[in-house]
């Protein structure tokens, strides 16, 4: 029977994935050689025709389902794209900002006949979860896919595929309904309050994260500091905070020698309240998914183990939710519990541990495996992957396992037991750790190849293919440290070819740019027009591409506001010279800012950056490119002139003149010959 719910859900997750990503003829060749391969496997280990019926029947079923669902729902949808029409939906979700605006989850129909969920950004509309909204007239646009960051893929798993854009004719009617849903927002709003109050922003804000998954409003530094250090996972209400959780409870239960039937429900209105509170996110949802799994198996005199449980989770949420493996906590979630909870045990298992050095040594063994399972995947979803994660949750994790109780118990009591201050000396701790281990160097890893990631993923499967076929831990080592070598060798080489280009990457959204200049091991930031939203592309930019330092940052436009976005984004990353280029001054800051004026150069070794009156030109060996915000500031643009401004796209443009309206974040690679390459980030 075990083997038969792993094979299930291995199958129907693989058909799913079949369905919705490979769609290339070179990608279902290859994904149908490794269905192969996997199949002379199972034959090795006695898996009969019956066995491959029933995966066969699990692989083809998941195809069909998510074929329907993606028709019935996607491309119903989708049809309405740039279409204007009317909408009448219920709040389902409402996230604030401030002045007045607010993003709604909307679950309704179009013009009254098509399904849907949308997204609906708006200011001063003010509705509540459960009320309807009803739009007379907007336009219907896919959500954006932009690169600091991609709604169209963070909202897919929710079924959600469309915005509403110039919504006219707006009514909301208040109702009654959702009180449950209202009255526990409302409540973690209140809790999340008292935590900032009590113990501060930063951290009553990690506090929050550790309880209900809320990091919104979280500082960005500090966000950075803990996935930096490894433990951005506690910021993601999953198996973790259900599992510890859980086991305080089931062990007080026990100590009162409470019935088992009863601890069960006690265990069920627990694991309810957490997950409602954060939102029902799909990774605490897995988590108890698999403690009822644990727990109702004793209640029944069932046997059930770690691996069967993953698999009989994973198939009920994919069967309810196909767009699941959209998500990607969900895929981190399960990754994880696979790494700790399978690949770990069966590595470590022979491992001694009577001494406390022993102890400590198969604990960091574990954490290992973990981070290895995590590894392809967190460089495929973020920015940078964590070096250190295997000793920070070793040391880390339990202080903010603590922590995270102490903000449990604050919660189910509404405040009642307030042991607040002991978590604010543990957040602290925390806190302070993870900012000085993200300003190391060589803490954190980033790779924004696609080749390696790619190969990565190859070699991941290569090294599940070695444990089942050798069954060997020493060949599994072997095989996944060569994976690992692979990876920082495939990067090395990577960073070394891109060394040596000029490469100009134009970054921000709408007319708004930033660029960053790298060539030669160095990098200049130019801020074009002083947008506040530009420092944290140009972060984005940087931390993808592994970039710790920049020799120069220049302003341009609105200095003030830049440099107090800059100067935040950019805190863990070395600042060589910050530079005005133009008349204004930066005002009330305690740092030496330099003021080089309209007309300046930077040289660094054959490349050059030069200003002349608003306009910027980057050259490196026969190959250069002028930014201006309209074609007149432009003056001998040599191979290529953006223009960043509102200029009219006429058809006396020269033909080497681009217009980045809209259509920014792209990197311009120079050569010796004066051509470039254009090439979407």
């Amino acid at each position: 029977m075990k083997r038969k719910m792993i094979g299930a859900a291995a199958a129907y997750m693989a058909g799913l994935f079949f369905a919705s990503f490979f769609t290339s003829p070179a990608l279902i060749v290859g994904f149908a050689a490794v269905i192969a391969a996997a199949a002379a496997v199972g034959r090795r280990y006695g898996f009969k025709a019956f066995d491959f019926g029933v995966m066969s029947v699990f692989f083809a079923a998941a195809m069909i389902v998510f074929s329907v669902y993606t028709a019935v729902n996607h491309d119903r949808c989708m049809t309405m794209e740039d279409c204007k029409g009317s909408f009448r939906g219920e709040v389902t979700d409402a996230v604030r900002y401030s002045g007045e605006r607010s993003n709604y989850i909307l679950s309704g129909c179009i013009n009254g006949d098509i399904p849907a969920r949308v997204s609906f950004y708006t200011q001063g509309t003010y509705a509540e979860i459960g009320d309807i909204i009803s739009i007379g007239e907007c336009t219907f646009s896919r959500l954006s896919c932009d690169y600091l960051f991609d709604s169209e893929r963070y909202y897919k798993s929710e079924g959600v595929f469309l915005a509403l854009d110039s919504a006219k004719d707006i009514s909301i009617e208040h109702t009654d309904a959702k009180k449950l849903s209202r009255a526990a927002a409302s409540y973690r709003e209140r809790i999340i309050s008292d935590f900032r109050v009590k113990m501060g922003d930063d951290s009553g804000d990690l506090l929050a994260g550790m309880v209900f998954g809320e990091k919104r409003g979280m500082d960005q530094g500090v966000k950075t500091a803990l996935y930096r250090c490894g433990i951005g996972h506690i910021l993601a209400v999953s198996g973790l905070h259900v599992s510890v959780a859980v086991l305080v409870l089931m062990g007080l239960l026990r100590m009162c020698r409470v019935n088992k039937y009863v601890s069960f429900a006690v265990m069920e209105a627990l694991i309810i309240f957490i997950t409602a509170l954060a939102n029902y996110p799909v990774s605490a949802i897995r988590a108890a998914i698999m403690m009822n799994f644990f727990y109702a198996a004793g209640l029944f005199r069932r046997q059930n183990d770690s691996f069967n449980a993953l698999a009989g989770a994973v198939l009920l949420i994919c069967i309810c939710q196909p767009y699941a493996i959209y998500d990607s906590g969900f895929i981190l979630s399960v990754a994880g519990t696979f790494g700790i909870a399978v690949f770990a045990p069966y590595m470590t298992k022979d491992m001694p541990r009577d001494t406390l050095l022993q102890k400590a040594i198969a604990n960091f063994a574990v954490m290992l495996c973990t981070t290895v399972c995590i590894l392809p995947f967190s460089l495929m979803y973020f920015d940078e992957t964590s070096l250190v994660s295997p000793l920070t949750n070793i040391i880390i994790v339990p202080f903010c396992s603590l922590s995270m109780v102490i903000g449990l118990i604050y919660a189910l009591t509404a405040g009642i037991v307030d042991l607040l201050p002991f978590a604010k000396a543990v957040n602290d701790m925390v806190l302070r750790i993870s900012d000085a281990a993200a300003h190391i160097r060589y803490t954190h890893f980033a790779c924004d190849s696609r080749a390696v990631r790619g190969g990565l993923i190859i070699c991941a499967i290569c090294v599940a293919f070695a444990a089942a076929i050798f069954r060997n831990r020493r060949y599994i080592c072997v095989s996944a440290a060569a994976a690992v070598a692979f990876l920082f060798a495939g990067s090395g080489i990577s960073q070394m070819k891109r060394s040596e280009q000029t490469i100009v990457a134009v970054l921000g959204k709408g007319n708004n740019a930033a660029i960053v200049v790298s060539s030669n091991g160095t990098a200049e930031v130019i801020d074009l027009s002083g947008h506040y939203r530009s420092a944290a592309y140009v972060k984005k930019y940087l931390s993808r591409n592994g970039i710790g330092r920049v020799d120069n940052v220049v302003l341009m436009e609105n200095v003030n506001a830049a440099f107090a976005s800059y100067d935040k984004e950019l805190s863990y990353t070395d600042v060589g010279n910050w530079l005005v280029a133009c008349e204004d001054e930066v005002v009330g800051v305690d740092m030496e800012i330099s003021t080089v004026g309209s007309s300046a150069e930077i040289r660094c070794g054959d490349m050059s950056i030069s200003f002349d009156d608003g306009a910027v030109r980057v050259e490196d060996s026969g190959s250069s490119v002028c930014f201006a915000d309209s074609i007149k500031a432009v003056k001998d643009s040599g191979s290529l002139a953006v223009i960043c401004g509102n200029s009219p796209q006429d058809a006396d443009v020269p033909d080497n003149t681009l217009f980045i309206s809209g259509n920014n974040n792209f990197e311009i690679v120079l050569s010796d010959s004066g051509s470039f390459d254009i090439r979407r980030l």
